[in-house]
């Protein structure tokens, strides 16, 4: 439940601590590149927070060459930082005919944006929460969008007959493992939620349940 959750939230938060704390006092240690590259991963920052972060590591280890992946992995993630414009990316809709994001989202408005995939069993049961969640917030200018991962059209067609999914509902024309999408917006897991701001801006990634209730 929220308890449930919240503590995990608050556990994060002093993993997180720890291993900034590591970093501020370990400077020259190679193991700081690597904490640093946790940090950067699995938490939703800006892109002034992500410098700020690389420049905690000490200029001696800059040539080392996991320093250099760190830097390259972070160079794929400033254009999904938070605070960032969203990219606009082609999809198929249920007619077939490719279109855009940018066709479906709405400035003036919050945009939800799910990836999910007819396979994906936390998916599925995460539908059920925003059916809910959409049901609540549809006309209090927050639009909700599925992007389906899914390889298979039929597949796709089926599980949002059996979701009977109420909002704009597009697919990934490559599927997940062709994805350039998923690699663009850095999804190793799903279901994962982008929280578009009403100028289009990324304000949220990978929440979910009553984390993204609080965020909109």
């Amino acid at each position: 439940g929220i308890v449930v959750v919240r503590e995990i939230q608050e556990a994060q938060g002093e993993i997180e601590k720890i291993q900034r704390d590591f970093v501020t006092k370990n400077p020259k240690s190679p193991v700081s590149i690597d904490v640093v590259r946790d940090i950067v991963l699995s938490s939703k920052l800006s892109k002034a927070e992500i410098d700020k972060l690389l420049k905690m590591i000490d200029v001696s280890l800059h040539g080392a060459p996991l320093y250099k992946e760190l830097k390259e992995r972070v160079e794929d993630l400033y254009p999904i930082a938070i605070g960032e414009k969203y990219r606009d990316i082609e999809v198929v809709n249920e007619e077939g005919e490719t279109v855009h994001l940018s066709d479906y989202v709405k400035l003036g408005q919050y945009n939800m944006v799910e990836f999910w995939a007819s396979w994906c069993g936390p998916c599925r049961q995460e539908m059920k929460n925003l059916r809910e969640q959409y049901a609540e917030f549809k006309d209090q200018g927050v639009r909700f969008m599925s992007i389906s991962l899914d390889d298979s059209v039929e597949k796709w067609k089926k599980a949002c007959e059996e979701e009977q999914i109420p909002w704009i509902s597009v697919r990934d024309d490559n599927g997940w493992s062709k994805s350039e999408i998923r690699k663009l917006f850095g999804i190793q897991a799903i279901p994962f939620i982008v929280l578009l701001d009403k100028d289009g801006n990324i304000v949220a990634k990978n929440i979910r349940r009553n984390s993204l209730r609080e965020k909109i």
